[in-house]
Protein backbone atom coordinates (compact mmCIF):
# COMPACT_ATOMS: atom_id res chain seq x y z
CA UNK A 1 0.00 0.00 0.00
CA UNK A 2 2.88 2.36 0.73
CA UNK A 3 4.02 2.09 -2.92
CA UNK A 4 0.67 3.38 -4.20
CA UNK A 5 0.44 7.21 -4.22
CA UNK A 6 -2.35 8.47 -1.98
CA UNK A 7 -3.48 4.94 -1.22
CA UNK A 8 -5.40 5.89 1.91
CA UNK A 9 -7.19 8.72 0.12
CA UNK A 10 -8.15 6.44 -2.78
CA UNK A 11 -9.39 3.79 -0.36
CA UNK A 12 -11.32 6.45 1.57
CA UNK A 13 -12.92 7.71 -1.64
CA UNK A 14 -14.04 4.24 -2.67
CA UNK A 15 -15.33 3.53 0.82
CA UNK A 16 -17.23 6.81 0.91
CA UNK A 17 -18.92 6.17 -2.44
CA UNK A 18 -19.78 2.60 -1.45
CA UNK A 19 -21.20 3.74 1.89
CA UNK A 20 -23.30 6.42 0.17
CA UNK A 21 -24.66 3.83 -2.26
CA UNK A 22 -25.56 1.42 0.54
CA UNK A 23 -27.21 4.17 2.61
CA UNK A 24 -29.25 5.32 -0.39
CA UNK A 25 -30.34 1.77 -1.18
CA UNK A 26 -31.25 0.90 2.43
CA UNK A 27 -33.01 4.14 3.42
CA UNK A 28 -34.63 4.49 -0.02
CA UNK A 29 -36.11 1.00 0.31
CA UNK A 30 -37.34 1.83 3.83
CA UNK A 31 -39.02 5.03 2.58
CA UNK A 32 -40.71 3.16 -0.29
CA UNK A 33 -42.11 0.54 2.10
CA UNK A 34 -43.27 2.81 4.91
CA UNK A 35 -44.57 5.92 3.14
CA UNK A 36 -47.66 5.29 1.02
CA UNK A 37 -48.45 8.84 -0.05
CA UNK A 38 -46.66 9.33 -3.44
CA UNK A 39 -45.87 13.01 -3.01
CA UNK A 40 -44.36 12.55 0.46
CA UNK A 41 -42.43 9.46 -0.68
CA UNK A 42 -40.97 11.33 -3.64
CA UNK A 43 -39.97 14.32 -1.50
CA UNK A 44 -38.22 12.10 1.07
CA UNK A 45 -36.25 10.22 -1.59
CA UNK A 46 -35.16 13.46 -3.25
CA UNK A 47 -34.09 14.88 0.11
CA UNK A 48 -32.10 11.73 0.78
CA UNK A 49 -30.34 11.89 -2.61
CA UNK A 50 -29.44 15.57 -2.33
CA UNK A 51 -28.18 15.16 1.25
CA UNK A 52 -25.95 12.24 0.26
CA UNK A 53 -24.46 14.18 -2.67
CA UNK A 54 -23.58 17.11 -0.42
CA UNK A 55 -22.19 14.78 2.28
CA UNK A 56 -20.03 12.85 -0.20
CA UNK A 57 -18.68 16.09 -1.64
CA UNK A 58 -17.72 17.37 1.83
CA UNK A 59 -16.08 14.08 2.86
CA UNK A 60 -14.06 13.87 -0.35
CA UNK A 61 -12.98 17.47 0.02
CA UNK A 62 -11.71 16.79 3.53
CA UNK A 63 -10.09 13.49 2.48
CA UNK A 64 -8.09 15.02 -0.34
CA UNK A 65 -7.32 18.38 1.26
CA UNK A 66 -4.18 17.14 3.11
CA UNK A 67 -2.25 15.44 0.26
CA UNK A 68 -3.03 18.22 -2.18
CA UNK A 69 -2.34 21.19 0.07
CA UNK A 70 1.23 21.56 -1.24
CA UNK A 71 0.08 22.00 -4.82
CA UNK A 72 -1.94 25.10 -4.07
CA UNK A 73 -0.95 27.22 -7.07
CA UNK A 74 -1.54 24.44 -9.57
CA UNK A 75 -4.82 23.42 -7.99
CA UNK A 76 -5.87 27.05 -7.81
CA UNK A 77 -5.43 27.45 -11.55
CA UNK A 78 -7.13 24.14 -12.25
CA UNK A 79 -9.93 24.99 -9.85
CA UNK A 80 -10.49 28.37 -11.51
CA UNK A 81 -10.69 26.72 -14.91
CA UNK A 82 -13.07 24.06 -13.65
CA UNK A 83 -15.21 26.71 -11.96
CA UNK A 84 -15.53 28.65 -15.21
CA UNK A 85 -16.20 25.55 -17.29
CA UNK A 86 -18.72 24.13 -14.83
CA UNK A 87 -20.35 27.40 -13.81
CA UNK A 88 -23.83 26.48 -15.05
CA UNK A 89 -23.85 22.92 -13.64
CA UNK A 90 -22.57 24.20 -10.29
CA UNK A 91 -25.24 26.91 -10.21
CA UNK A 92 -27.85 24.25 -10.97
CA UNK A 93 -26.65 22.16 -8.03
CA UNK A 94 -26.67 25.18 -5.72
CA UNK A 95 -30.11 26.02 -7.11
CA UNK A 96 -31.30 22.55 -6.07
CA UNK A 97 -29.97 23.16 -2.57
CA UNK A 98 -31.71 26.56 -2.48
CA UNK A 99 -35.00 24.98 -3.64
CA UNK A 100 -34.74 22.37 -0.92
CA UNK A 101 -33.56 24.64 1.89
CA UNK A 102 -35.85 27.55 1.02
CA UNK A 103 -38.95 25.45 0.37
CA UNK A 104 -39.47 27.26 -2.94
CA UNK A 105 -41.44 24.41 -4.48
CA UNK A 106 -41.71 20.65 -4.53
CA UNK A 107 -43.35 17.98 -6.66
CA UNK A 108 -47.07 18.61 -7.09
CA UNK A 109 -46.86 22.39 -6.70
CA UNK A 110 -48.19 24.63 -9.44
CA UNK A 111 -45.59 27.30 -10.20
CA UNK A 112 -44.77 30.04 -12.67
CA UNK A 113 -41.19 31.08 -13.36
CA UNK A 114 -40.16 33.30 -16.25
CA UNK A 115 -42.43 32.49 -19.17
CA UNK A 116 -43.09 28.93 -17.93
CA UNK A 117 -46.09 27.77 -15.92
CA UNK A 118 -47.13 24.30 -14.89
CA UNK A 119 -47.26 21.54 -12.28
CA UNK A 120 -43.90 20.35 -10.93
CA UNK A 121 -43.40 16.68 -11.77
CA UNK A 122 -39.70 16.32 -10.92
CA UNK A 123 -37.01 18.26 -9.08
CA UNK A 124 -33.64 16.78 -9.98
CA UNK A 125 -30.12 17.71 -9.01
CA UNK A 126 -29.67 19.74 -12.20
CA UNK A 127 -33.13 20.33 -13.67
CA UNK A 128 -36.77 20.90 -12.75
CA UNK A 129 -39.54 19.51 -14.94
CA UNK A 130 -43.05 20.87 -15.30
CA UNK A 131 -46.22 19.60 -16.91
CA UNK A 132 -47.06 22.76 -18.84
CA UNK A 133 -50.38 24.55 -18.45
CA UNK A 134 -51.82 27.54 -20.29
CA UNK A 135 -50.03 28.74 -23.42
CA UNK A 136 -52.55 28.15 -26.23
CA UNK A 137 -54.94 26.33 -23.84
CA UNK A 138 -57.26 28.53 -21.78
CA UNK A 139 -58.28 28.17 -18.16
CA UNK A 140 -54.92 26.98 -16.78
CA UNK A 141 -55.32 23.50 -18.23
CA UNK A 142 -52.52 21.15 -19.28
CA UNK A 143 -51.12 21.37 -22.80
CA UNK A 144 -49.54 17.91 -22.74
CA UNK A 145 -45.99 19.25 -23.04
CA UNK A 146 -43.30 18.90 -20.38
CA UNK A 147 -40.93 21.81 -19.73
CA UNK A 148 -37.41 21.31 -18.40
CA UNK A 149 -35.30 24.16 -17.05
CA UNK A 150 -32.11 24.51 -15.07
CA UNK A 151 -32.40 24.86 -11.30
CA UNK A 152 -30.13 27.90 -11.58
CA UNK A 153 -33.16 29.86 -12.81
CA UNK A 154 -34.32 30.25 -9.21
CA UNK A 155 -31.55 32.84 -8.83
CA UNK A 156 -32.69 36.18 -10.17
CA UNK A 157 -36.21 35.13 -11.23
CA UNK A 158 -39.50 35.56 -9.40
CA UNK A 159 -41.16 32.25 -8.54
CA UNK A 160 -44.96 32.25 -8.29
CA UNK A 161 -46.19 29.27 -6.29
CA UNK A 162 -49.93 28.65 -6.48
CA UNK A 163 -50.13 25.86 -3.90
CA UNK A 164 -47.15 25.88 -1.52
CA UNK A 165 -48.64 27.44 1.62
CA UNK A 166 -52.22 28.12 0.51
CA UNK A 167 -53.83 25.79 -2.02
CA UNK A 168 -56.48 28.25 -3.19
CA UNK A 169 -56.51 31.33 -5.40
CA UNK A 170 -59.06 34.06 -5.96
CA UNK A 171 -60.86 34.17 -9.28
CA UNK A 172 -63.62 36.31 -10.77
CA UNK A 173 -66.41 35.87 -13.28
CA UNK A 174 -68.06 38.91 -14.82
CA UNK A 175 -71.73 39.11 -15.73
CA UNK A 176 -72.93 42.12 -17.78
CA UNK A 177 -76.63 42.95 -17.36
CA UNK A 178 -78.76 45.73 -18.78
CA UNK A 179 -79.65 48.86 -16.79
CA UNK A 180 -83.29 47.78 -16.74
CA UNK A 181 -82.48 44.45 -15.06
CA UNK A 182 -83.24 43.61 -11.45
CA UNK A 183 -79.82 44.31 -9.97
CA UNK A 184 -80.65 43.00 -6.51
CA UNK A 185 -81.87 39.67 -7.87
CA UNK A 186 -78.75 39.30 -10.04
CA UNK A 187 -76.51 39.88 -7.02
CA UNK A 188 -78.43 37.32 -4.98
CA UNK A 189 -78.10 34.72 -7.75
CA UNK A 190 -74.33 35.24 -8.01
CA UNK A 191 -73.78 35.16 -4.24
CA UNK A 192 -75.98 32.10 -3.84
CA UNK A 193 -74.16 30.09 -6.49
CA UNK A 194 -70.75 31.28 -5.29
CA UNK A 195 -71.62 30.17 -1.76
CA UNK A 196 -72.96 26.86 -3.07
CA UNK A 197 -69.67 26.15 -4.83
CA UNK A 198 -67.30 27.20 -2.02
CA UNK A 199 -69.17 25.84 1.01
CA UNK A 200 -67.46 22.43 0.89
CA UNK A 201 -63.90 23.74 1.21
CA UNK A 202 -64.34 27.19 2.77
CA UNK A 203 -63.65 25.93 6.29
CA UNK A 204 -60.50 24.13 5.12
CA UNK A 205 -59.31 27.26 3.35
CA UNK A 206 -59.79 29.28 6.53
CA UNK A 207 -57.66 26.78 8.48
CA UNK A 208 -54.91 26.92 5.84
CA UNK A 209 -54.92 30.72 5.88
CA UNK A 210 -54.75 30.69 9.69
CA UNK A 211 -51.78 28.30 9.58
CA UNK A 212 -50.10 30.49 6.98
CA UNK A 213 -50.58 33.46 9.31
CA UNK A 214 -48.55 31.66 11.98
CA UNK A 215 -45.55 31.37 9.66
CA UNK A 216 -45.79 34.69 7.82
CA UNK A 217 -47.15 38.18 8.30
CA UNK A 218 -50.32 37.68 6.25
CA UNK A 219 -52.93 40.45 5.91
CA UNK A 220 -56.57 39.73 6.62
CA UNK A 221 -58.51 38.32 3.66
CA UNK A 222 -62.22 37.77 3.16
CA UNK A 223 -62.72 34.22 1.89
CA UNK A 224 -66.50 34.29 1.46
CA UNK A 225 -67.77 35.07 -2.07
CA UNK A 226 -68.49 38.73 -2.80
CA UNK A 227 -70.08 40.63 -5.69
CA UNK A 228 -68.71 43.96 -6.93
CA UNK A 229 -70.45 46.33 -9.35
CA UNK A 230 -69.05 48.44 -12.14
CA UNK A 231 -71.06 50.82 -14.29
CA UNK A 232 -70.01 51.05 -17.93
CA UNK A 233 -71.39 52.95 -20.90
CA UNK A 234 -73.18 49.80 -22.12
CA UNK A 235 -74.21 47.82 -19.03
CA UNK A 236 -73.81 47.14 -15.33
CA UNK A 237 -71.02 44.63 -14.72
CA UNK A 238 -71.44 42.28 -11.75
CA UNK A 239 -68.16 40.59 -10.75
CA UNK A 240 -68.31 37.54 -8.50
CA UNK A 241 -65.04 37.11 -6.55
CA UNK A 242 -64.54 33.68 -4.99
CA UNK A 243 -61.79 31.29 -3.94
CA UNK A 244 -61.10 28.12 -5.84
CA UNK A 245 -58.61 25.27 -5.82
CA UNK A 246 -55.68 26.50 -7.92
CA UNK A 247 -55.94 23.44 -10.18
CA UNK A 248 -59.73 23.60 -10.69
CA UNK A 249 -60.16 27.16 -11.93
CA UNK A 250 -61.75 26.29 -15.26
CA UNK A 251 -64.06 23.67 -13.78
CA UNK A 252 -65.20 26.21 -11.19
CA UNK A 253 -66.01 28.96 -13.69
CA UNK A 254 -67.81 26.43 -15.91
CA UNK A 255 -69.97 25.27 -12.96
CA UNK A 256 -70.81 28.82 -11.87
CA UNK A 257 -71.63 30.10 -15.36
CA UNK A 258 -73.92 27.13 -16.04
CA UNK A 259 -75.82 27.65 -12.79
CA UNK A 260 -76.08 31.41 -13.34
CA UNK A 261 -77.47 31.06 -16.85
CA UNK A 262 -79.97 28.41 -15.71
CA UNK A 263 -81.37 30.72 -13.05
CA UNK A 264 -81.35 33.84 -15.18
CA UNK A 265 -83.30 32.05 -17.90
CA UNK A 266 -86.05 31.43 -15.35
CA UNK A 267 -86.50 35.16 -14.77
CA UNK A 268 -87.89 37.85 -17.00
CA UNK A 269 -86.48 40.80 -15.07
CA UNK A 270 -82.78 40.06 -15.76
CA UNK A 271 -81.31 40.44 -19.25
CA UNK A 272 -77.72 39.76 -20.16
CA UNK A 273 -76.27 42.78 -21.95
CA UNK A 274 -74.12 42.95 -25.05
CA UNK A 275 -72.51 45.72 -26.99
CA UNK A 276 -74.99 47.39 -29.30
CA UNK A 277 -74.89 50.16 -31.85
CA UNK A 278 -77.78 52.35 -32.99
CA UNK A 279 -77.77 53.07 -36.71
CA UNK A 280 -79.93 55.95 -37.95
CA UNK A 281 -81.02 55.69 -41.59
CA UNK A 282 -82.17 58.92 -43.22
CA UNK A 283 -84.34 58.43 -46.30
CA UNK A 284 -84.24 61.30 -48.76
CA UNK A 285 -87.81 62.33 -49.81
CA UNK A 286 -88.61 61.98 -53.51
CA UNK A 287 -88.21 65.14 -55.54
CA UNK A 288 -91.50 66.84 -56.52
CA UNK A 289 -92.16 67.17 -60.29
CA UNK A 290 -91.51 70.54 -61.87
CA UNK A 291 -94.65 72.66 -62.51
CA UNK A 292 -95.89 72.82 -66.09
CA UNK A 293 -94.91 75.90 -68.12
CA UNK A 294 -98.07 78.05 -68.44
CA UNK A 295 -96.70 79.66 -71.61
CA UNK A 296 -96.87 76.33 -73.32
Amino acid sequence: MEHIPHASEIFGTVATLLAAWLIHAFIGSYISRRIREPRERYARRKLLGTSLIVAVFVVLLITWSTPLRNTGVFLGLVGAGVAVALKDPLLSIFGRIAILAGGMYTVGDRVEIGQMKGDVIDVGVMYTRLMEIGNWIGGDMATGRTVQFSNSMVFGNAIFNYTSHFEYIWDEIRLPITYASNLKAANEILLGIGGEYTKEFLAGAEKELDQMGRDFLVPTFELAPAVYLKVTSNWVECSLRYIVDAKKRRAASNFIFRKVFERIQQREDIQIASETMDIAVHVKPPESPLPANPAS
